[in-house]
């Protein structure tokens, strides 16, 4: 897979053998590589375009972009989490939930019976219901990178993105520690892509470089 950025002058392939960066020293130049990469999201930019050989992709639903990284948030992956649940219980679970939440259910009619307004309960009451209503979230993690392996385990689960940017991630990670998440993501099989703002000399292992300086001129590593 391909990334073609129409203002830059080299592609970004996408291989599972190394790590795409992307370090940008012109801030103008970085904030509107960014901005766009946001707009991605919507399927709101035109000039980031994404090719299988010759066969254009529509990405808009396929990344996932992170510059916070002191406040990880999975509620965006509610669905997908309550879909694969059902998907990976057994029967036998299925069966004796519904069966528990009908007592509940049934209960909490009975209750309702005994307060003087008229209610009733509007649900209909079926394991996809039940299991929304559960409200299971991804337990988060004390240090930045055991979150970054958490993330990657949960796109390798639910299979919901292609891609995954990070912005100005090498800012809080050391190089050890990155070179740990490089070499998780490709082993699970998972596109990252880190967009920074400035140069970092040294190129990691993994690591396949693209480096624009504050005059633009583009350089590959």
């Amino acid at each position: 897979m391909r990334m073609k950025i129409d203002y830059f002058d080299n592609l970004i392939e996408f291989d599972y053998e190394y790590i795409n960066v992307i370090e940008i020293e012109n801030k103008n130049y970085f904030y509107r590589f960014v901005q766009d990469v946001n707009l991605l999201l919507n399927n709101l930019c035109d000039e980031i375009h994404f090719f299988e050989n010759i066969n254009e992709l529509n990405m808009s639903d396929k990344i996932s972009v992170y510059v916070d990284y002191f406040n990880f948030n999975f509620d965006n992956k509610k669905n997908l989490i309550s879909k694969y649940i059902v998907d990976n219980i057994s029967d036998l679970e299925k069966s004796n939930l519904l069966k528990y939440y009908n007592k509940f259910y049934n209960y909490y009619l009975k209750v309702l019976n005994n307060i003087e307004i008229p209610l009733n309960i509007d649900e209909d009451i079926n394991i996809d219901n039940i299991i929304k209503n559960m409200k299971s979230i991804i337990k988060i993690k004390q240090t930045l990178l055991d979150n970054l392996l958490l993330l990657i385990d949960v796109e390798k689960i639910l299979k919901n993105n292609k891609i995954i940017f990070f912005i100005n991630l090498k800012q809080y990670l050391s190089n050890n520690e990155l070179i740990e998440l490089y070499k998780y993501s490709i082993y699970n099989q998972i596109h990252i892509c880190l967009i920074d703002s400035q140069s970092y000399k040294r190129k990691l292992k993994y690591e396949k470089k693209l480096n624009i300086d504050e005059d633009l001129e583009e350089f590959m590593i």
